[in-house]
């Protein structure tokens, strides 16, 4: 009896340690597939969307790149569909007299591949303070501008770039200079206001059609005006805000409706400006930043609401400056008249500024192009020298990388 009591007792200590022994290493493997599962959420968190997605964006950098030909302020650049960039015309040199011809007729080609420029044909008309614009064809178009004696001309040009080569077309029926224009929906090109003769401001509108290459009458707004901004707002239409006289502003907001040919009133600004900004953003909004007066401030249209909403303000007043919409939604602020390196980099899920890099030359009257990369190429200008607070129209060029 004892001897049968001993063996079961032996069988049930082997019974134990065989399920000590199973649940160990049960756990073991719990173990190990728990820190094989955290491992994987750790290195998939590395590549999570919507956490890279909340990550602050930086401010970005400035470096150099290839200098202009030709000294130019207060010119246009456009951005070609084969991703090079056009400058063209502006002024060539400051404190010229009003009776020497201080705007230029060249233009040049940048390729950002190579970081270098090179000469494109000459226009036949020089011109200061124009317009232009790229059309839905891949041509662009030059509009107006101050000629000779900085008189304001009626002349209009368009390049063809696989032709290399620019061509006179159709004239305005209005000289003017100082004056905004924008390619609609519909492929044509709506110019506004400006100045007719030296401080001699136009509330007159007309429609260039490059099919046709013919001119219609556009109506004419409430409030003459020059140095205003004119965006093409989502819908279609055009909202025109701000400018006015060499010393004048206006709070008065216009919106044209090229379906019907006509103008009419939106709300007003909260403050009035006059050589500023308008950005279109990417939800339909427009971001208004600085003008004369040293105004600091930035105000948002709502097109579907017709509001204007006061935002932050940039680290300075800025005026005849640029501002760009980035690749990334953000708003690229940069100098102004004065000595303003500083820049301002707008976010519109915060609907707030913040201080950018310092650029690599003071400038204002200057060009920014976004090119295809997500760089941005910020070109001539009336430049400051920090140092010495000299200014002049510069050769300058520089790059802003994300």
């Amino acid at each position: 009896m004892i001897v049968k009591n001993r063996i079961l007792i032996l069988i049930m200590s082997s019974l134990v340690s065989l399920m000590l022994l199973f649940v160990g290493c049960s756990s073991e493997n719990d173990a190990t597939s728990s820190t094989d599962s955290t491992t994987s959420q750790e290195q998939g968190s590395d590549t999570n969307p919507t956490e890279e997605k909340s990550k602050s964006l930086g401010p970005g950098k400035f470096s150099e790149t290839g200098k202009l030909a030709y000294a130019r302020g207060w010119h246009v650049t456009v951005k070609l569909n084969d991703g090079t960039v056009i400058a063209m015309a502006g002024k060539s040199r400051g404190g010229a007299s009003a009776w020497e011809p201080s705007g230029i007729g060249d233009s040049e080609i940048y390729d950002p591949a190579t970081g270098k420029w090179s000469e494109a044909p000459l226009m036949r008309d020089i011109r200061e303070i124009p317009s232009g614009n790229l059309l839905n064809d891949g041509r662009v178009i030059i509009i107006g501008g101050g000629a000779v004696r900085q008189k304001p001309q009626t002349t209009v040009e368009i390049y063809d770039p696989n032709s290399n080569s620019w061509s006179v077309a159709a004239e305005m029926t209005i000289p003017r200079w100082r004056h905004r224009s924008v390619v609609l929906n519909d492929g044509r090109v709506l110019v506004v206001a400006g100045e007719r003769e030296d401080t001699i401001l136009i509330p007159e509108a007309e429609v260039y059609d490059p099919e046709t290459d013919t001119w219609s009458d556009a109506g004419s707004m409430q409030v003459k005006r020059a140095f205003h901004t004119a965006t093409l707002l989502n819908d279609g239409r055009v909202l025109v805000v701000g400018g006015g006289g060499r010393d004048s502003k206006t709070k008065v907001v216009e919106i044209f409706d090229p379906e019907q040919n006509t103008w009419a009133l939106g709300a007003e600004t909260n403050l009035s400006h006059s050589a500023h900004t308008a950005t279109l953003l990417n939800d339909g909004r427009v971001l208004i930043t600085g003008g004369k007066g040293k105004v600091t401030k930035g105000e948002v249209y709502d097109p579907e609401a017709d509001t204007w909403t006061d935002i932050g303000e940039m680290t300075e007043w800025r005026a005849e400056h640029a501002a760009i919409l980035l690749a990334d939604g953000r708003v690229l602020v940069t100098g102004g008249v004065g000595k303003v390196d500083s820049t301002d980099i707008f976010d519109p899920t915060t609907d707030t500024f913040s201080p950018g890099p310092k650029s690599l030359v003071a400038r204002y009257a200057h060009s920014m192009t976004l090119l295809d990369d997500g760089r941005v190429l910020i070109v001539g200008g009336n430049s400051t020298d920090v140092d010495s607070g000299n200014r002049e129209i510069t050769t300058e060029v520089e790059i802003w990388t994300p």
